[in-house]
């Protein structure tokens, strides 16, 4: 295919129905409509609370501006790009860009968050988030944060006893081109060492023809 474009054909009808509503949202009629429901002084976002225009500042300290659209809350209404472009107050509402995306994942704004200040969304069947729920009940949080802190430390104790044992199975080993994790440093392709360290000086075919001692870097086999 010339444009480079999947070949299954859900993903292509996908494609195409989003360009198609894209060229909705392009046209004046849904410029019309944002103008006259979402983007007057009046209106506000039916999850956050936000203004059209309202600057604010996101967790990361970055200032915002808050954008309102209108979201279709029945699929019904993507249909047909009559249904898309005609208000019915019924199946939209008014709600911010951001409200608007996680309104898609299932997702709300924490109500208590919002009573702060702030800006958190949760599952819509969720009371609250994470962090509001910690605060309430300290106790949970200490037990979790010593949950987090033992398995890091397992961790941390796995690691370092995997890598003493690739040190000293290295140490180990009479051959020089010996390295950590078995590989044979004269292999172009990092091939692994196939001669155990009580075989790999002995002579040919029982021993590496290419094996040289730790003590003997000179040449020849110790």
């Amino acid at each position: 295919m010339t444009d480079h474009s999947v070949s299954n054909p859900g993903s292509r009808r996908v494609a195409t129905r989003r360009k198609m509503q894209d060229k909705w949202r392009r046209s004046p009629r849904w410029k019309a409509l944002l103008e006259a429901h979402a983007h007057t002084p009046e209106a506000v976002c039916v999850y956050c609370g936000r203004h059209h225009g309202q600057t604010w500042t996101n967790s990361k300290g970055q200032e915002k501006i808050v954008r309102l659209t209108i979201n279709h809350t029945s699929r019904h209404l993507y249909a047909s790009e009559e249904l898309y472009l005609t208000w019915n107050p019924q199946y939209m509402e008014i709600t911010c860009l951001s409200c608007n995306r996680q309104y898609e994942r299932g997702m709300r704004p924490c109500p208590e968050c919002l009573e702060k200040g702030k800006l958190s969304y949760i599952l819509d069947r969720d009371a609250e988030c994470w962090s509001c729920y910690y605060e309430k009940h300290p106790e949970e949080r200490r037990i979790q944060q010593e949950s987090r802190e033992r398995f890091a430390g397992a961790v941390r104790d796995y690691n370092a006893k995997r890598a003493k044992k690739r040190r000293d199975k290295k140490t180990g080993h009479p051959c020089v081109s010996f390295r950590i994790g078995g590989v044979c440093g004269k292999s172009l392709i990092r091939s692994r060492c196939t001669f155990s360290r009580t075989k790999a000086l002995k002579p040919a075919p029982a021993g590496c023809p290419d094996a040289v001692g730790k003590k003997a870097r000179s040449g020849g086999l110790s």
